[in-house]
Formats: C-alpha cells, structure tokens, sequence
C-alpha cells in the first residue's frame, strides 16, 4: 500500500465513532482515537487485554469462533449504548483478527426506529393471530359431547374423512351439530394451520352470490371495490370452505360450483384469468339432497361431487343416553356466559329431558337451559324454572309415548308446586303468612296446599 492510500485509510478510520483491531485470540493491539473518546478508556488500559474483560456484551467471542462477521448488534460500553459491527480478518483460511467498528452518532435515532419497528412487529403479529382465530376452526373434535355407541362411530367416520382431502357432505336435522363437525374435520385435517371459512349459502343474497363466491375485479359492476375483491375461494386457499345450507344454493349457481369442483380454477366476476383453486371442500345440508334431486332443485351431478364422504349427524332422541352429559357441558358453558353458578339439574328435571323427543336438537336444549338459567337463584335448576318449557309441551303435544300425556303432566305441574311451596318457605324462614304473601295466595290455601303435599 503506497502512503497516499495508506494516509486515506487512516482518515477513513478517524472519521468512524470508533475502531479497534485484535488478534486471533481477541486481545485489543489497536485502538482509535475516537473509540477511546467513545469508552474513557486509555489505550494503555486496554491494549493486549481480551475484549470481553473490556466490554461484556461483546459478540466478538462468536466472531472469533465462526469466522463470520457480525452486523449492527446494540452493545453497552461503560454506559454508553452503540451500535457494533465484528469482521473477522482472514489470511487466506487462516484467522489472524478481528475489526471491531463502533457507531454513536445518531444511535438515539436508530434506537427509536428500532423500538418502533419492534412496536410494529409485535403489533402485526397480534393481528396476525387474531386474524387465524378468526379464519380458523374454533371447535374441535373434544368439543362433540357423547359416549353413545352412536356417537363414537361418528367420531371415527370424523377421524377418517380428516385423513382424506375429497368432499364431505354432512347430513343431520337443524340445531344437531353439523357446524361443530365441520370445525373437527378441519382441525384433524393437514389443512388446520391454514384458514377455515364458513358461508351460510341461505344468507346470501342470490345477485350477490356469484361476486362473494368466486370475487370480482374492479370496475366489473357498479359498485365494484377498487382493486376488486377475493371470493370465499381465494380466502379458503390451501384450507378448508364449509358450505352450511348447501341444499340452499340456487340452481343457477349449482353448474359453476360444479367445474370449480371439476376443474379446480375460477374466474372472478368481471375477470379473463382462471384461478387456481385449492380448498377442501365440507358442506352440510338439513334436507337430504337426494330428496331435492327427486324434485328437481338439485342437480345430481354436484351432488355425486359433494358426497364423496357422507356424515350423518344423529338427532338427540336417538342417543338420549348422552343427554346427562350434554346438560352437564351446557350447563358450564352457559354459566361462563351467563355468570351464574348453576352446578346441576334435578332428577325430576332429567326425567323431563329423557322423555322428551327434541325436536330442535342440542340447540333446542341448550336454549331450554338458557331460559331456566336466566331465572335461577341457587346451585339447582329444579322444575319450578321449567314452567315455560312444560306449557309449551302441553301445547305441542310431542311428550314420549312412554307416559300418558294428562298423567305426566299432571305430575310435573304438582312437582313444580310444591317445589314453589318449599322455596317459599325457605326464604321466609318458615313463616307461613309472608310465604303465602310471597306466592300471592291466601293463608287458608298455603295450608290446603300444604296439607295435600304432606308438609304440614
């Protein structure tokens, strides 16, 4: 190096917060001017001594150790936090040092970008994962309450339709848990990390329904978003598109279901481009599809596409062996809802539950619990709270064929009554003239009532 080139390394060298040089070992054999500003060190202090005796924090150890240099690391010299950039030097293979760069000038600056630029990052990440809760399955299979022989099958036939990526077509009654099932298979499935999106094909409008299936590009219709918009297809890429209601969808839009099926692609509304599609597709239906093709309002060749694997979802007055557990579970879900404190159902509640055909299915239960819950005072939800339920069985008629309709009813009318009596007693403390004040009836009936129920 000729001393013009060498006069300009050295002003280079001046000109940078700090510089230090050490030999293979990491004992300092040079220090700048400036870098002895930066740390109040005096050369003679530090010079032949190991780095990390000077300064802890140093990375130069890994340096040393990897032969790569390591880049803008935030480091703490004597109080003063800089920036510090490691090189190792090299002669050929062999490691001979390492060049340790120090930058002070505008750190406070680059600190505060670096604490917003963390800010950011841990911000984005939050919307990150909100945004998975939120395209992902929320339920998974623990969450399908049952050991009836019946439902462990369905478990099973679950578990197997997760291994494969052909269609699921779900078939059970409303309020019988086809959702829920969906949320399962995803959650099994390979498919669980990416999104999971639902579409109740009944609440969408059917001029609407082609733009929020398969997108569109801008300026296609009046109306139309900048830039255009992804459909339900692109959103579900490389997941899973539940189709609630299936049986729902027009018959206008069933033929270009099919070729998305068939051919794996779209194309938006508006759009010259096909897409390609990857989505598991899962629908489910309350009416069998079969019936529909008979009457004309499905076709049969998307359904031979949609039923590759067919779940049904069996209705609870076909495995009211479960309901005990069933009540149990709603029960610590509703209180978490609910904020109460309920811990049970009495017998003569569950005999009610168990000779009932539920229509309505697990949501018909679950909003029977609901009512009663919603007026409860204690840990127990004894028939008193019913009252609603039962009149509305009267009304419907639809009590099992196991007991006479006027019999049973009657008995549940003479447990509601005197489950009121003994209430009422207990919250007066046994006096009986505010108890027939509370149940706003005379002293003379309290007794009668009393008397016919053996309380006395």
């Amino acid at each position: 190096m000729d001393t013009l080139s060498l006069e300009m390394a050295m002003l280079m060298l001046q000109r940078l917060d700090g510089v230090a040089l050490t030999d293979k070992d990491g004992r300092y054999v040079y220090v700048s001017d400036n870098w002895v500003k930066v740390t109040g060190l005096q050369p003679e202090n530090v010079i032949h001594k190991y780095a990390w005796e000077i300064v802890p924090e140093t990375k130069l150890g890994v340096v040393l150790k990897t032969k790569k240099p390591v880049l803008g690391e935030v480091v703490e010299i004597r109080g003063v936090k800089v920036f510090t950039s490691y090189w190792p030097l090299m002669k050929g293979t062999e490691l001979i040092g390492a060049f340790v760069c120090v930058i002070v000038n505008g750190m406070e600056k680059a600190l505060d970008f670096t604490k917003k630029v963390n800010q950011l990052s841990h911000q984005l990440e939050y919307y990150k994962e909100e945004l998975k809760r939120y395209r992902n399955a929320k339920y998974d299979i623990s969450n399908i309450i049952g050991e009836s022989s019946i439902i462990m099958d369905m478990k099973q036939q679950i578990m197997e339709a997760a291994r494969s990526n052909s269609t699921v077509l779900i078939e059970g009654e409303t309020g019988s848990g086809k959702e829920l099932i969906a949320h399962a298979i995803h959650n099994l499935s390979p498919r669980s990390n990416a999104s999971f999106i639902r579409v109740n094909c009944s609440a969408i409008p059917s001029e609407l329904m082609e733009a929020e299936f398969f997108g569109y590009e801008e300026g296609s219709f009046t109306g139309a978003k900048k830039g255009g918009k992804q459909g339900k297809f692109e959103l579900a890429y490389g997941g899973s598109l539940f189709l609630d209601e299936v049986n729902q969808l027009p018959l206008n839009m069933q033929p270009k279901f099919l070729r998305v099926l068939q051919e794996q692609e779209l194309e938006r509304v508006g759009g010259k481009i096909s897409i390609p599609v990857d989505v598991r597709i899962i629908a489910a239906t309350n009416i069998p599809l079969e019936k529909m093709i008979e009457e004309k309002k499905f076709r049969s060749d998307l359904f031979y596409r949609l039923n590759v694997i067919k779940i049904h979802v069996p209705l609870l007055r076909e495995r009211k062996e479960d309901i005990p557990l069933l009540v149990k579970f709603l029960i610590e879900k509703l209180n978490l809802q609910l904020g109460t404190a309920v811990t049970s159902v009495s017998n003569d509640v569950l005999d009610l539950f168990m000779n009932y055909d539920w229509p309505g299915n697990i949501r018909e239960l679950q909003n029977v619990l609901e009512c009663a819950m919603n007026r409860v005072t204690g840990e127990i939800l004894e028939l008193t709270y019913f009252e609603q339920f039962i009149s509305r069985i009267n009304n419907c008629r639809i009590l099992s064929g196991q007991h006479q309709r006027d019999y049973f009813l009657r008995d549940m009318k003479a447990e509601i009554e005197r489950q009121a009596l003994i209430e009422a007693l207990k919250k007066t403390k046994g006096n009986k003239v505010k108890a027939a004040r509370q149940l706003d009836i005379s002293r003379n009936v309290l007794y009668r009532k009393l008397t016919k129920y053996n309380m006395l």
